[in-house]
């Protein structure tokens, strides 16, 4: 799962032909610089050490380590795969291809969740489940649990035969996409339509007039520059299919989290202490926010090349953070209220007193969120590339694990104050003054972060452009 969600970095197929090295070669070079990824670095020795220590375990090394090899080399070879094959159908069909892009993303971390929920019962009927043997890695779990064994010849040959096997047809499938996308055999584009005198239709030329005509939204007790952002915000966030995924998905891990195997048998948060109701709500809050981070903590990663119109637009620094903000935080709202209604309506345990939980810390995490989120996004600016899974890296997506922990702190102490006080009151008067300071520290901290922007605009506009296409830039990853 690490590898297939890779960030699925290549060069562009169409330059292979300005070498003088044939497309084999090349393919293989490219191939290998998936070795180099982050998520490689941290998944092929992992598969690597399952191998060795099944071996050691079996008195077989070097028949894991073959194993783990192949395993290993397959990870790598479908890490390209996906990048190519959706890179290739977004040259054709760009909406087309970055929704099969998201929807992937999602499938797998659903699919990631859905199994450690689901693992109990995998436990109980794991029998039923041998036919993932001939899944790559199933024939690598079913090789190191019974081909290593004395009697387990049978087992392993067929183990590293299904491996193989798979490795190299994704590799000869890989590799024929590839060729096929350097040498242009695609067709279907727009642009070769027009450059073939294709007949364009009468609805272009409406949808011209109607752009001519339009006048931008003008919100109430807001300037015309601040509608103009806050609308252009949210147009490009309504057309991303990223993020109507994301929307899928914390509408979906509400209800799969909550109907996992024995939840109701474990210790929940008002079995603790009756002054946890809403807890669980405010945690799965958190993770939207964790899932508008590629967002909110990148706010100029898909400008774009739209960075330098921000640059020389006449309007306040401050201002501009604050459109961005107020965009960010409305879509983070939405995507709070579809989860929270839903699993209120599904499970019927929506109450006033959890409302009120999860709208106060709302509040606190929105505003401390956006003050961290604008600090990353001066400091770490990344251009968020068009075909790549992994936007969010490095240093700023480390920093956001320590955050995340840290926007815990104010529920947490008014859920503990109310314990030892013995009432509710404590708990939501707790939460208000926090709600108060959080804000107050947003209005006394924004000006200073725009005067910070002013400085290090020019900077963040080197680092969103690039030198790449300037088509490839303002799609959130």
């Amino acid at each position: 799962m690490p590898l297939a969600l890779s960030g699925g970095g290549s060069f562009d197929p169409g330059r292979m032909l300005l070498y003088p090295i044939s497309l084999r070669k090349l393919f293989v070079f490219d191939a290998l610089s998936e070795l180099t990824s982050l998520s490689s670095i941290f998944a092929v020795p992992v598969i690597l050490a399952m191998g060795v220590g099944a071996g050691v375990a079996s008195r077989g090394v070097g028949h894991a380590l073959l194993l783990a090899l192949w395993a290993a080399a397959f990870g790598l070879v479908l890490a390209k795969m996906l990048a190519v094959a959706v890179g290739s159908l977004m040259r054709r069909k760009r909406t087309r291809g970055e929704t099969v892009l998201a929807l992937f993303g999602a499938v797998l971390g659903l699919s990631g969740v859905l199994i450690g929920q689901l693992m109990p019962l995998v436990e109980r009927y794991g029998n039923y489940f041998l036919v993932a043997r001939w899944t790559p890695p199933g024939a690598y779990a079913y090789g190191l649990a019974y081909g290593l064994r004395p009697e387990g010849g049978g087992a392993y040959m067929s183990a590293l035969a299904t491996l193989v096997a798979y490795t190299l047809t994704s590799a000869f499938f890989t590799y024929r996409i590839a060729r096929r996308t350097a040498l242009g055999v695609e067709g279907g584009s727009v642009g070769a339509k027009r450059a073939n005198g294709a007949k364009v239709s009468p609805l272009g030329t409406r949808e011209t007039e109607r752009a001519k005509a339009y006048a931008g939204w003008q919100l109430p007790f807001v300037s015309a520059q601040f509608s103009a952002l806050f609308e252009k915000e949210l147009r490009y966030a309504m057309r991303n299919a990223q993020l109507r995924v994301i929307t899928l998905m914390a509408v979906t891990l509400t209800v799969v989290i909550r109907l996992a195997p024995g939840r109701g048998k474990g210790v929940g948060w008002t079995q603790l202490t009756p002054y946890a109701e809403g807890a669980g709500t405010v945690t799965a809050m958190l993770y939207v926010f964790m899932l508008v981070s590629p967002l909110s903590t990148n706010l100029f990663g898909f400008d774009g090349a739209g960075m330098r119109a921000l640059v020389l637009a006449p309007l306040g620094r401050k201002r501009l953070l604050v459109a961005k903000n107020a965009a960010t935080t409305v879509i983070t709202a939405a995507l709070v209220t579809a989860s929270v209604l839903v699993g209120g309506v599904v499970f019927r345990d929506l109450t006033g007193q959890t409302l009120l939980f999860v709208a106060l810390s709302f509040v606190i995490f929105a505003a401390l969120f956006t003050l961290g989120g604008n600090w990353l996004s001066m400091s770490f600016p990344k251009r968020v590339e068009f075909g790549k899974r992994m936007n969010r890296s490095g240093l700023g997506g480390f920093l956001l694990i320590p955050f995340f922990l840290l926007l815990l702190v104010p529920p947490a102490l008014a859920v503990l104050a109310a314990h030892f006080a013995r009432s509710h009151t404590v708990k939501y008067v707790i939460l208000a003054a926090f709600v108060a300071l959080s804000v107050g520290l947003y209005l006394l901290l924004i000006a200073p972060q725009g005067r910070a922007l002013e400085r290090r605009e020019l900077e963040i506009l080197e680092a969103v452009t690039g030198r790449g296409d300037e088509e490839n830039s303002q799609i959130m990853g």
